[in-house]
C-alpha cells in the first residue's frame, strides 16, 4: 500500500470537513476513490495540492457535482458543521450521558406540552402521564431507552437538532410554572349554585375554614345547626373534584368544613391546609373540660 503523504492527509482532512453534511460512509467512498490521485498530484507538485488539484473547497464541490450531488444552503451547512465539531469534542463527549436523559425528558415535556396535558402542582417539572407518578414513570422510561439507543445506535444529528429545538418550549414552560392555584378556582361558578347551598348575611358561603383555640386549622369538621341538621354544602356539576367525605358505608357527607379539592387526575389535594388569610385572636378564656 503506498503510504499517504502529510500535505495529502490534510487535503483529505479539509475536504472531509467541507462534506462533513453526508452520511459517513458516502463520504469516505468519495474520498477513497480520490485519495490515490491526491497522491500522485503531491508528487507532480512538489507537496503543493491546492495549486495542482484547486482548494480543498473547491475540490469537495467538484466531487459533488461528479456524484451527482448538491451542496446544502450554507446556512444550513454552517449548523451541521457547528454541531458536528461539538459532537466530536472530546471535551463535551464526555457529557453526552447526560445529554441521553435530558433529550428523554425533553421528549416527554414537548409531548406533554404538545397534548396540553396538565403538570403536577406540587412536582411543577413532571407532566401527568394519567397523574404525576405516571409521568415520573415516562420520564424514567424514556430516559433508559434513550441511553439504552445512545449505547447501540449511532447519532442522528437531525433528530438531535429537532430535540434541541423542542428544549425551548419545554423551558420556556418550566421558566413559568403554573403556580398553586387558588382555592376560589374550585367554587361554584354561578349564583345559581349556591341557592341550595350555605349563606351569611345574604351571601352565599363558598366555604368554612373552622381553627382551633391554638390557631390550628381543623379538618373535616362536622357542622350542625340548633335543630341537628346538618349544615350542608351540596356538590354539582361545577365542582367534580370536590373531595367527598364519606361515612364507613360510603354515604357521602356535605357538611364537612373545609371543603377540599383534588388535584386534577388524582385523588390528592395538593395543598391541604390552603385557607383565607385570616388572623386568630389569643384566647384567654380558659377551655372547657370535657367530662
Amino acid at each position: 500500500m503506498t503510504a499517504v503523504p502529510p500535505e495529502v492527509t490534510v487535503y483529505l482532512a479539509a475536504v472531509r470537513a467541507a462534506l462533513a453534511d453526508l452520511p459517513e460512509e458516502e463520504r469516505e467512498d468519495l474520498l477513497t476513490d480520490v485519495r490515490a490521485s491526491l497522491v500522485e498530484a503531491a508528487a507532480e507538485s512538489g507537496g503543493n495540492l491546492a495549486a495542482r488539484v484547486g482548494p480543498p473547497e473547491e475540490f469537495a464541490a467538484e466531487l459533488r457535482a461528479a456524484a451527482g450531488l448538491h451542496a446544502p444552503p450554507r446556512r444550513e451547512r454552517r449548523v451541521v458543521d457547528l454541531v458536528r465539531r461539538v459532537a466530536r469534542d472530546p471535551q463535551l463527549r464526555r457529557l453526552v450521558p447526560i445529554w441521553w436523559a435530558a433529550r428523554a425528558y425533553v421528549a416527554v415535556g414537548a409531548i406533554a406540552l404538545l397534548v396540553g396535558a396538565s403538570w403536577s402542582i406540587r412536582f411543577p417539572i413532571v407532566p401527568h402521564v394519567g397523574n404525576a407518578l405516571g409521568g415520573v414513570l415516562t420520564i424514567l422510561g424514556a430516559t433508559a431507552l434513550s441511553v439504552w439507543l445512545g449505547l447501540r445506535t449511532r447519532q442522528r444529528f437531525l433528530v438531535e437538532l429537532v430535540l434541541v429545538a423542542a428544549a425551548v418550549p419545554v423551558l420556556v414552560h418550566l421558566s413559568h410554572p403554573a403556580g398553586p392555584r387558588p382555592e376560589v378556582v374550585y367554587y361554584f361558578a354561578t349564583p345559581s349554585a349556591y341557592l341550595p347551598g350555605l349563606s351569611y348575611n345574604g351571601a352565599p358561603i363558598d366555604n368554612i375554614y373552622p381553627y382551633s383555640r391554638d390557631g390550628r386549622l381543623l379538618h373535616d369538621v362536622l357542622l350542625y345547626n340548633g335543630a341537628g341538621t346538618p349544615l350542608d354544602f351540596p356538590t354539582g356539576s361545577p365542582d367534580p373534584e370536590r373531595r367527598i367525605v364519606r361515612t364507613r358505608a360510603g354515604k357521602p357527607v356535605f357538611n364537612a368544613f373545609p371543603i377540599r379539592y383534588y388535584e386534577p387526575g388524582t385523588k390528592r389535594v395538593a395543598h391541604p391546609d390552603a385557607s383565607p388569610p385570616v388572623r386568630i385572636p389569643r384566647i384567654a378564656t380558659p377551655a372547657l373540660r370535657r367530662h
